[in-house]
């Protein structure tokens, strides 16, 4: 499913009013009546609530007149509070002020601190607020009497809907203008804004339910679209499929490099979750040093033992061995644990330059890239990277907080510079390919834990022994990542949860997967939650 910008969205909408003939005013009211239809379905009993609309100006305030139209023709005890004057309102709001008023739906103006004060007596028994105060399209910081309003709201102890986005929410950057509503549920018009999306706006945005206000489908599927939330739909249909009579050089071979002292965890995280993903033979490759206890640590997967240097990392001199190992290899998982020598980061160069193997890079390999990411544009192979936001910083040379601050671009850029597949990790994790980005909506805190990260690189590579596309494989194993994390927090606390438990859990989540039919796209009222 297409996500957008406030920018995105106004060019839907003007090519929806001015393209396709569709009066504003009756998007309005279909966005307004769809709201009130969540509402009925989220509250049977909505006509003993008591429910108050907090209108502003503009065309959202609009959408929040027209719920209070309908809801009042159903009985219901509506008091709209209108967030600045009658005379500065937009023709469309008011259009549906006018009717409100015909109506004899009480109406307060908040246009200074001192009416608010008013409103403080006036709401009493409301159980049910609406916000409805700013859209989309606000990019300037909250102040004066509507921050003031926005404060209030958020003090009541009542459920709080808000109409296409929080008021004071950032549609683009997800971060608070200056001050934002904290919704209990968000009702959001044609496609789902980048601010709903991402943190900190999950935490303002409350639950997500999407909309059908009539908007053509053809202009929601624009493939100028770039950008996308993953969703089951997107990703059940990537699932590898093995026959009955499969074997396991069918289901494809891993080769990993991983693995240094006091970091061979890394090492059978990786390998381990290649095979738990449906790789049918993985083999590590590891310092000779740490060969032996390898063996002992894992089971199923082989190992080879490889030339070291002292400091125990692989050698440059193993890279003929190495060679060799790929000959029969489908993917190469490369970079969890292995050091940051200089002669272990000149073996990842070689090893990027000259193998034409697809690989999988994570951690110490995206550091050693970042010593000479110019061999990236050397690679003739398809890569996949998989950065969290201090190796992404590395990587470009940036601080931290600029990768944060638009994570999405960042992942682009990285992928559209590099000619790679890019999975920025973190809180609503990126997969950037050059052309097209998802967003992914599996996942939880528990997997703010060491060694996740390792699972996730063996599984990214066990989908690509399977036969996936890089990008394929990218989305797929970061949805069923966060899916498997998000089964385990159902029965633990998510403070307990570890890396293996990821893996352990990997059954279930593609089991779960598998069991998702594909359901036909439906834009009425098409809930997300977050």
């Amino acid at each position: 499913m297409k996500v957008v910008t406030s920018s995105e969205m106004q060019r839907i909408d003007k090519e929806t009013i001015e393209g396709y003939g569709v009066p504003s005013v009756v998007l309005m009211e279909n966005a307004g009546l769809g709201v009130v239809e969540v509402i009925k379905e989220a509250y049977s009993k909505v006509n003993e609530m008591g429910v108050a609309v907090f209108a502003g100006c503009g065309n959202n305030g609009g959408d929040g007149l027209v719920i209070a139209r309908h809801l009042s023709n159903q009985g219901v005890d509506v008091r709209v509070f209108l967030v600045g004057k009658a005379s500065q309102v937009s023709h469309d709001c008011g259009v549906n002020l006018r009717i409100a008023r015909k109506m004899k739906i009480p109406i307060s103006e908040i246009a200074s601190k001192i009416s608010l004060d008013r409103v403080r007596q006036e709401w009493e028994g409301s159980r049910l607020i609406i916000d409805a105060i700013f859209g989309t399209g606000l990019s300037r910081d909250v102040s004066g009497v509507p921050a003031a309003v926005i404060e209030f709201i958020n003090s009541l102890k009542v459920p709080i809907i808000s109409v296409d986005i929080p008021s004071g929410l950032s549609a683009d950057t997800a971060k608070p203008l200056g001050i934002a509503v904290k919704a209990t549920e968000t009702v959001t018009f044609g496609l789902p804004k980048r601010g709903l999306i991402l943190f900190p706006g999950v935490l303002y945005a409350g639950k997500v339910t999407l909309v059908d206000i009539g908007i053509p489908r053809s202009l929601l599927q624009d493939p100028s679209l770039k950008t996308n939330i993953l969703m089951e739909e997107e990703v059940t249909s990537l699932l590898p499929i093995h026959l009955p009579d499969a074997h396991k050089g069918d289901c494809g071979r891993v080769v990993v490099l991983a693995g240094s002292v006091g970091m061979t965890g890394a090492a059978a995280l990786v390998s381990e979750a290649a095979l738990k993903i449906g790789a049918g033979l993985v083999t590590l490759g590891i310092p000779e040093g740490l060969n032996r206890v390898m063996e002992v640590k894992l089971t199923e997967v082989m190992t080879r033992p490889l030339p070291e240097t002292l400091g125990g990392s692989l050698a440059l001199s193993g890279y003929d061995k190495i060679k060799e190992m790929l000959l029969d290899a489908d993917v190469l998982a490369i970079g969890p644990g292995l050091g940051r020598e200089k002669e272990t980061s000149e073996l990842v160069w070689r090893i990027i330059e000259e193998m034409k193997i697809p690989m999988v890079i994570d951690a110490d390999g995206i550091n050693a890239l970042s010593l000479k990411p110019e061999v990236l544009k050397k690679s003739r192979t398809g890569i996949v990277l998989t950065p969290h936001p201090g190796e992404a910083a590395r990587f470009l040379g940036i601080k931290i907080a600029q990768v944060q601050e638009d994570r999405i671009e960042t992942a682009r850029s990285i992928a559209q510079d590099y000619h790679t597949i890019c999975v920025l990790k973190g809180a609503r994790t990126i997969i950037a390919s050059p052309e097209e980005v998802f967003i992914n909506s599996t996942g939880n805190v528990g997997m703010a834990s060491g060694g996740v990260g390792d699972v996730l690189c063996g599984m990214i590579a066990g989908l690509l022994a399977q036969g996936l596309s890089c990008f394929d494989a990218a989305k797929l194993g970061v949805y069923l990542h966060g899916l498997a994390a998000d089964l385990l927090i159902e029965e633990i606390d998510p403070a307990t949860l570890i890396a293996s438990d990821i893996i352990g859990e990997m059954s279930k989540a593609l089991k779960r997967a598998k069991e998702v039919r594909i359901r036909e796209n439906s834009w009425v009222q098409r809930k997300i939650t977050f």
